[in-house]
């Protein structure tokens, strides 16, 4: 069940699906974006580590720079499809801070991934599969409201943080609840749109998943063809569009060359005309 917005009713699951219908009797998808608070970032951080030698010489710079960026959002995102209802990413949690990256998190009770979904009318509890673009805190703090049966995240991108020696630096590297396993997917699809391999989230193709690694070992990003365009959301590909077309490293890199093949890739897809929506770019949503 979810709820009217504009008079604060839930709504029954079938009339969702039927206002997604169009006049042609195709069926389309509704995205709604919500950012979890806000964060403000060392601009050092926007160099990326391979500039400073990797992420140690990237950690040392960090702790010299005095200044931060303007607050930038944390972008989560609703997918309303005919069949099921879809969660990527969670956002980061009310008491989130930023370790050694110095990042400084705003995020109140109110702006809260539960307290969020209210305001947009949904609960935790509406949600048939939640799905993650990475394991950063930024991205998976609202995911002790889930159970995790409902939550996907690529196989490459979970391995390494569930075994000897990963699991050691979770709490640093993916912090997740204490317990938590997701389920597992493998990109076992075939190969589409310039990527080597996918996975499909829906049967009829409306929402894939796309391999872009480089920032973390099975980051992900998600293809969604709505009916009337389609976008990419993107997790931390990049920071901003801007940075895409400019082929920018930014943040962490866990596997420069890897992530060099996903820039070049995601940039030759963002050139047909799909819409970049990364995670922290003011300007995403205008994009849909």
């Amino acid at each position: 069940m979810l709820r009217d917005q504009k008079q604060g009713t839930r709504l029954s699951t079938a009339v969702r699906r039927a206002s997604l219908r169009r006049h042609d009797g195709r069926a389309s998808i509704r995205i709604t974006p919500f950012s979890t608070g806000t964060l403000q970032l060392k601009p050092i951080f926007l160099e990326g580590s391979p500039s400073h030698g990797g992420p140690f010489g990237l950690i040392r710079a960090l702790w010299r720079d005095p200044d931060f960026t303007g607050p930038l959002p944390m972008w989560a995102w609703i997918i309303e499809t005919e069949r099921e209802l879809v969660l990527i990413d969670t956002g980061a949690r009310p008491c989130a801070t930023g370790g050694v990256t110095r990042t400084r998190f705003s995020v109140s009770a109110q702006q809260g991934l539960i307290a969020e979904l209210a305001r947009l009318c949904f609960q935790p509890g509406d949600f048939d599969r939640v799905l993650l673009t990475h394991l950063h805190g930024d991205h998976v703090g609202g995911l002790v409201a889930f159970d995790p049966e409902r939550v996907w995240v690529a196989k490459p991108e979970w391995e390494p943080v569930a075994r000897f020696p990963g699991r050691l630096m979770r709490f640093m590297t993916a912090p997740v609840p204490g317990g938590f396993v997701p389920n597992i997917f493998e990109f076992d699809g075939s190969p589409m749109l310039g990527f080597p391999s996918s996975w499909p989230v829906t049967a009829d193709g409306s929402i894939v998943a796309l391999p872009t690694p480089g920032h973390t070992p099975g980051h992900t990003s998600f293809l969604v063809r709505t009916g009337k365009q389609d976008v990419l959301i993107a997790g931390d590909v990049t920071y901003t569009a801007r940075a895409l077309e400019m082929q920018r490293d930014q943040g962490f890199i866990a596997d420069v060359d890897k992530h060099h093949d996903t820039l070049r890739r995601v940039a030759k897809l963002i050139s047909t005309g799909v819409a970049y929506l990364p995670s922290h770019d003011p300007e995403s949503p205008n994009r849909l």
